[in-house]
Formats: structure tokens, sequence, C-alpha cells
């Protein structure tokens, strides 16, 4: 948020609020699970835990398997480049006509695709 609105004034900064216990906000959630959403909405980032850690925390022991889940190095920006390119409505039409036109041709016989219903948007 500061990115986009700056640093907020030293007022704001200095006006005191107690946090309200995720317990008392959220009573009848697994402490675990509180335990961890604290850990997450930590304010300073630095304080956040990382995937890996997130991941090795209790409230997954059920789920998580440390020893399977694999670590790798954090992508590079390069690899989100077509993000950046700026298209018109035409480019688009012509991106997914040839995403359908190269799925039809491959003979997968029938598309993955669905048709939306409007049914089930309004």
């Amino acid at each position: 948020m500061t990115d986009f609105l700056g640093t907020p004034p030293v007022e704001t900064i200095s006006k005191k609020k107690n946090p309200v216990p995720f317990a008392q906000k959220f009573p009848k959630a697994d402490p675990l699970a509180l335990h961890l959403l604290e850990r997450l909405l930590a304010f300073d980032p630095k304080d956040r835990p990382t995937a890996e850690e997130a991941l090795a925390d209790p409230y997954f022991h059920a789920l998580a398997n440390i020893d399977k889940e694999p670590t790798t190095q954090a992508i590079s920006k390069l690899e989100f480049d077509f993000e950046r390119r700026k298209l018109t409505k035409d480019d688009v039409r012509e991106l997914i006509y040839r995403e359908m036109l190269e799925e039809y041709l491959s003979g997968a016989g029938q598309t993955s695709f669905m048709y939306p219903r409007f049914g089930n948007y309004f």
C-alpha cells in the first residue's frame, strides 16, 4: 500500500492500536491455525514465514511432508515477460483462436474448455 499511498504521516503511525487476540476474534478456530495465521499476517514481511516454514508448521503436520515438498529457486522475472506485452482485443482473439486451432489440429477430438452458462454468473 505504501508503494501507492506513500509513507503514512507520523501522527497516523503514532496512534497506538492494541491487537485483537485472534482467539478472541475467532473463538472456535483451531489454536494451531490461529498461531500460523498470526505468523503469516505479521506486519513486517521479514517476520513472516517462508513457504517452506509455513508448510513445516504444526498446523499442517497431517498434510505436508517436508521431505517430499520440493524446494526450488525463485522464479526469474524473465519467465513473466509475456505479461508486459500490451495486447489489443484483436491480439487476444488471435491468441485464443490459435490455441483452439492447435488443440483441434492435435487430434484431441474434443476441446478441454467448457462454455459458460449465463445462469451461473447472473
